[in-house]
């Protein structure tokens, strides 16, 4: 390992080494590629979907049969970025010099888009100038089918699926499965954080992909394992860390991923040679104070009733009875209805998401660290 290289990543994805488990998960979603099944990958925000995605896709196992693009829609807002966002990751999923990328390449220009480059990673980025919506949704289907048509497996990770339910055109739905389902070499791994949309749209009997995929929950990684995984990771750069500043992190963050990654990340970065439990209590304060800001610009952005509401949560750590009298009685909340429009409200918003895949079903703050400084500082 590089001696000026942070292991833990809190973006991106740099391989297998630096990849903490979900050996579970990557090889059911394995399967399903090499059996030709669609699946449905649900998990809540920053948990690790993006990059358990991009760690399958790099699985020698794929790579050598398996054309795999990673689409991400979550700052789409109607079927004229899809097929935007669609044509630029095919475009350069191919390179021109290889025989199918010239190919594509070709048939891409026949669709006439105008072409600009990123201006941060230089990249060419596609997009079309087409009059009518039923102009764009023949541009989507014109690129999936030339796509099945290469004669190799085409695999296709689309990310934050349920965007599709904001957009204006509310039979987009039902435009992509009737395209999909005629494919035959491509198959798809649909993403999602909000559990709710994501039901909706594939759960529901009355929806156009109602049973059609697969479905996987992303859960927490175990602690017992990330726990190996982080010492490893110290030990690799020659830094030792106490078993207490590990369990402590681990506890502080809910084994979050994202969270987890990030604490580790910043403790890394005090380039001491050994870490115990005060430089890890220090490092969790350092984390809070840096975020204290972003937390008081909440406040500002959301209800009295929401904020109270809000810490509330925070405070229970996991709420199974938002309705309860207890809990109303004890943080003052008013009444069940202000309850039941607050919890809207900041689901809506995500600071709150309600976890629905457990056997008992419950309200948590989504950030980890706004959770931590609302309990200690609030």
């Amino acid at each position: 390992m590089e001696k000026d290289f942070n292991p833990f990543l809190i973006s991106g994805y740099q391989g297998d080494k630096y990849f903490c488990d979900r050996e579970e998960e990557t090889s059911r979603l394995i399967s399903n590629i090499k059996n030709q099944r669609n699946s449905t990958l649900f998990a809540i925000r920053r948990i690790g979907k993006t990059g358990l995605i991009k760690h399958v896709f790099e699985r020698n196992s794929l790579n050598k049969n398996v054309a795999c693009i990673y689409l991400d829609i979550s700052s789409s807002r109607n079927i004229r970025e899809f097929a935007n966002f669609m044509a630029t990751e095919i475009y350069n999923r191919f390179p021109e010099n290889k025989t199918i990328g010239k190919k594509i390449t070709a048939a891409i220009k026949l669709l006439r888009p105008k072409v600009s480059f990123d201006g941060l990673t230089g990249l060419p980025e596609l997009s079309f100038e087409l009059g009518e919506t039923r102009q764009y949704e023949r541009t989507i289907q014109q690129l999936f089918t030339f796509l099945d048509n290469q004669n190799i497996q085409i695999v296709f990770a689309i990310d934050e699926f349920q965007q599709i339910l904001e957009y204006p055109e509310k039979n987009i739905e039902a435009i992509l499965r009737t395209h999909i389902q005629t494919l035959k070499n491509t198959n798809f791994i649909f993403c999602g954080s909000n559990q709710k949309m994501m039901h909706e749209i594939f759960n529901s009997a009355k929806r156009p992909f109602f049973a059609s995929c697969s479905p996987m929950h992303l859960d927490f990684i175990n602690t017992s394992v990330y726990e190996i995984f982080i010492k490893k990771m110290f030990e690799a750069s020659k830094i030792s860390i106490s078993q207490e500043s590990i369990e402590f992190i681990l506890e502080f963050t809910n084994a979050h991923t994202f969270y987890t990654q990030y604490f580790c990340n910043q403790l890394y970065a005090l380039n001491k040679k050994k870490i115990g439990l005060s430089d890890t209590h220090t490092a969790a304060i350092q984390l809070l104070k840096l975020n204290e800001p972003t937390y008081y610009q909440y406040r500002n952005l959301i209800t009295t009733a929401q904020w109270t509401l809000l810490i509330a949560v925070a405070k229970e750590h996991k709420l199974y009875k938002a309705h309860s009298k207890g809990f109303i009685e004890k943080y003052k909340l008013g009444t069940s209805s202000m309850v039941t429009r607050g919890m809207n409200a900041l689901i809506e918003k995500e600071l709150i998401f309600y976890n629905t895949m457990v056997d008992k079903p419950y309200y948590e703050v989504y950030d980890k660290f706004m959770m931590r400084w609302m309990q200690h500082k609030v």
